[in-house]
């Protein structure tokens, strides 16, 4: 467990840390945690590889030109793409391809990381509201909750919408934030994720944040992006939330 001291992570008015408070925080209120999906609680490896070779192949790219693969967990489809030289309409062509399998094969080639199901079981059980945060598709989120029997523990599911235009991690937040509203003030704030996007975005909003390093962004690219801490395994982040 590592509490992040340089510059980046503690600019932000420091509540409890790694938690905290944003503009208008309501001292009366209750804890939010909010989650990426994708290598924080789930590792989507397998089914998210073989979408992309899926979505590479429909716009006649050799998918191995592009391994390894699982290095495009996290971002948005429609970055990742354009990021390989594609152009408008070839984009749409991807994810379409992308998409024709994951919807049907790849959503459940997942598995929830070891701890996930405690730690938010413990968090649920203090009083916190939970919810996740994440760039993929809002219908598919709740898809992978439900198969997974995860999505009784979140008060909010905010996610990206089909045609993109919600997919950035701090709009992502931003909707989440107003899922929450009707739910009562919020006294202390946490975004738990496992990408720079992650950070960014929760650092944009004033929330505290948490890297992860058992999913897809490397230790260096979390630590560019100055979160509040670092959690090596889940069981840290309610250590760091205590």
């Amino acid at each position: 467990m590592t509490t992040m001291t340089n510059s980046a992570a503690t600019d932000h008015p420091a509540f409890e840390n790694p938690v905290f408070a944003g503009p208008g925080a309501d001292a009366g209120g209750r804890s939010l945690a909010l989650f990426d999906l994708d290598g924080t609680l789930t590792d989507p490896a397998e089914g998210i590889a073989e979408s992309f070779r899926q979505g590479f192949a429909a716009v006649g790219l050799d998918p191995d030109d592009h391994e390894p693969l699982d290095r495009f967990i996290g971002p948005p489809l429609q970055e990742t793409f354009a990021a390989a030289g594609l152009d408008p309409d070839a984009v749409k062509a991807a994810i379409g391809g992308y998409r024709s399998y994951f919807a049907v094969q790849g959503i459940f080639q997942n598995q929830v990381y070891e701890g996930i199901d405690g730690v938010l079981s413990a968090l649920k059980a203090e009083g916190w509201l939970l919810g996740v945060a994440t760039s993929k598709p809002e219908p598919f989120t709740e898809r992978i909750l439900e198969h997974f029997d995860l999505a009784h523990y979140f008060d909010v599911v905010a996610g990206s919408t089909m045609d993109g235009t919600r997919r950035h991690k701090v709009d992502v937040i931003a909707h989440a934030m107003a899922l929450v509203a009707p739910l009562g003030g919020i006294r202390r704030a946490v975004m738990v994720g496992d990408r720079a996007v992650d950070i960014n975005g929760a650092q944009a909003h004033g929330l505290g944040s948490i890297g992860v390093t058992w999913g897809y962004g490397s230790l260096d690219e979390l630590v560019a992006a100055g979160p509040s801490a670092l959690a090596a395994e889940p069981g840290e982040i309610l250590e760091l939330l205590a």
